[in-house]
């Protein structure tokens, strides 16, 4: 009953917008957050696994948006990094919460400054996932993607000596993706012979990595990249 409310909701904001405008809506759209929730469908992890499944802990005020506008009240959010599912409560002070956002392309949710959204992307030439990605640079041109997940690791039990054992675990994993005019985002590797391939080995940008003393270790060195080749 709630999934064919939600939907009767959607339609029916969806057909406002198409009747009247965005420009007709006023500053803000006033509807309500259960409207853009959804029960959890995962179970919660087992308690003997070592780390956790955020990067943040912590529900933090939040921004949401549909179809380019604000709504109201948007409540608190934090990322689960290894559902990606983006998590909803209604206080920061809340440890668990079985509302998670609906994923829309058109639902975008801001989180402690940073912006979600719900994309198709390469993982390969071969293989697309859809999923979060968190933009971190948007040019006339380029958008540089961040996708930070947590993978889940099985015990290992030493056979040897000279082996160690490693409990259940929850590992960081980071990668990096390009859109290129609006196009689907491809991974690129964070290193200078791979953007300096995917650039065709420009002179002027092995000049500008060399005098910048760039080191290929965190996003913020291909933003550089981007924002001198945008220039």
């Amino acid at each position: 009953m709630k999934k064919l409310l939600l939907i009767i909701t959607l339609i029916t904001f969806n057909s406002m917008l198409g009747q009247q405008g965005l420009q007709n809506l006023g500053g803000n759209a006033q509807i309500a957050l259960t409207d853009f929730s959804n029960k959890r469908t995962s179970s919660p992890p087992p308690l003997n696994i070592i780390g956790s499944q955020y990067f943040e802990l912590d529900f933090k005020e939040s921004k949401l948006e549909y179809f380019e506008r604000i709504i109201k009240n948007s409540g608190y959010m934090r990322y689960n990094a290894f559902t990606d599912e983006i998590e909803m409560a209604d206080t920061p002070y809340q440890n668990n919460s079985d509302l998670v956002l609906i994923k829309s392309k058109d639902v975008i949710p801001t989180i402690n400054g940073l912006r979600y959204e719900y994309l198709p992307y390469r993982l390969n030439n071969e293989n697309t996932k859809i999923g979060y990605l968190v933009k971190v640079y948007e040019g006339s041109k380029y958008v540089l993607y961040v996708n930070k997940s947590k993978k889940f690791m099985e015990a290992k039990i030493a056979r040897t000596s000279l082996e160690n054992s490693f409990p259940p675990r929850y590992v960081d994993d980071s990668k990096t993706y390009i859109s290129i005019s609006g196009k689907t985002p491809i991974a690129i590797k964070n290193s200078k012979k791979t953007v300096l391939k995917f650039f065709n080995n420009s002179s002027g940008l092995k000049k500008f990595i060399k005098s910048e003393k760039i080191k290929f270790n965190s996003p913020q060195s291909l933003v550089r990249i981007l924002e001198f080749i945008e220039n």
